[in-house]
């Protein structure tokens, strides 16, 4: 019952933030047709204006009112373009002289209150989502990743962060993104534990690097490991020399295994 009531309060202000974004788009969108509207009202008498007018050219009289008319309603459209835009140019030109260091600091430090509790919301509810896809995916850790799955860890890390701050990418989208890249990996996972064939095709073959106390340079080439780093990776695994190992191999998953000689170790003892 403790855990059920701040999940309903979270549910309750994210429908409460809902309906307010809501109600805003609506008011925006009336407040567009409602322009745009006037503005069609104004082309249709300036269109029926001008018939009127080349009608009485036709005829040889034009009536001064008509052009009179014209004119104003010209003017008049001229002179709201142009207040706009120095309204537009002035409203810039004060936000720059406002933009002052003071106004800067406190902007970052101190956020609107409704972008704070927006940021909780979506933390809260991606950081459920989170939990469920790792309850789900099971105990794998990075190490048993293949390079294939290590691909989609990462893309999936972008797609959980970037909801919590960014206001552009709703929930929904991110969920989506999140539930069908996780059930992608699923699927791969599925046929790499039920087919070989398909597991050899997406996972790198393991290379050899060490044959019977012999390094093998060209397994070191292919795996882009130089003589300094396999010898570090023989020191963290309590070896010396290269002789007490009988093989080595960089498996799929970027780790070195290796098989100790036991005729070695049994002289040294």
């Amino acid at each position: 019952m403790i855990t059920v009531i701040p999940l309903a309060i979270m549910i309750v202000i994210f429908g409460y933030l809902v309906y307010q974004v809501n109600d805003l788009s609506v008011k925006l969108n009336a407040a567009l047709e409602q322009d745009s509207l006037s503005l069609k009202t104004k082309t249709r008498e300036n269109s029926s204006l001008l018939e009127v007018e080349e009608n009485n050219s036709n005829n040889g009289t034009i009536d001064n009112s008509i052009s009179e008319q014209l004119m104003l309603n010209n003017v008049s459209s001229e002179t709201s373009s142009e207040s706009q835009e120095s309204g537009i140019d002035n409203g810039g030109q004060n936000a720059d002289a406002g933009a002052s260091p003071y106004i800067v600091i406190h902007d970052a430090l101190i956020p609107d209150p409704s972008s704070i509790l927006s940021v909780i919301i979506r933390t809260a509810i991606i950081a459920t989502l989170v939990f469920v896809i790792v309850k789900w995916l099971g105990g794998k850790g990075i190490g048993q990743l293949s390079p294939f799955g290590l691909l989609i860890v990462v893309g999936l890390g972008s797609a959980i962060g970037d909801p919590m701050i960014y206001k552009e990418i709703s929930i929904p989208q991110a969920m989506a993104a999140v539930i069908i890249a996780v059930i992608f990996f699923k699927v791969i996972d599925y046929l790499t534990l039920k087919s070989r064939r398909f597991r050899e095709s997406i996972e790198p073959k393991p290379i050899l690097l060490v044959e019977h106390g012999s390094i093998v340079n060209e397994g070191l080439k292919r795996a882009k490991m130089d003589m300094a780093e396999f010898e570090a990776e023989m020191r963290l695994s309590g070896l010396e020399n290269a002789r007490e190992i009988k093989y080595a191999r960089l498996e799929s998953n970027g780790k070195i295994s290796f098989i100790i000689n036991k005729k070695t170790t049994s002289d040294g003892n």
